[in-house]
């Protein structure tokens, strides 16, 4: 498996295959975890967790929108579920989800948000198979690995 780094963060061309979402999809979570395990809800940590939620973004909607791809769907399909996580990211951010006694209602619904999208994501792009063979968005991503 070739991964070209630079293409696969930037470009919203073209398709890739599971194992390439996989490597964005554990680096983002062992990314958020180690901030969550540090620094948890302070100030700082939420302001970490905003920088790298901004920061990330256009990576991650790269990513999404060519794994979308792989499945025969447009790329900007992937929005309909980074949007309301960057949302739920900017409200913790700005620490209006609860405090450290438990989340409030906003906290509530943006959990839910984070687990259908996860699940949505990780059902969608992490296991469902691409397209067999070329599609509309280019040529099969699995065609190189075999």
């Amino acid at each position: 498996m070739d991964l070209d780094f630079r293409s696969l963060f930037t470009s919203l061309d073209g398709r890739i295959n599971r194992a390439q979402f996989w490597v964005f999809a554990v680096g983002f979570l062992v990314i958020w975890m180690i901030v969550e395990g540090i620094f948890g809800s302070s100030l700082f940590g939420r302001i970490l967790k905003l920088l790298i939620g901004l920061g990330l973004f256009y990576p991650a909607y790269a990513v999404t929108a060519k794994r979308f791809q792989d499945r025969d769907r447009p790329g900007k399909t992937a929005l309909y579920g980074l949007i309301p996580v960057l949302a739920a990211i900017l409200l913790g951010s700005f620490g209006l989800t609860g405090d450290a006694t438990g989340a409030n209602a906003i906290g509530w619904i943006c959990r839910l948000i984070y687990i259908g999208v996860g699940l949505w994501f990780g059902i969608e792009l992490g296991i469902l198979r691409g397209t067999p063979g070329p599609n509309r968005f280019g040529g099969d991503p699995l065609a190189a690995v075999r």
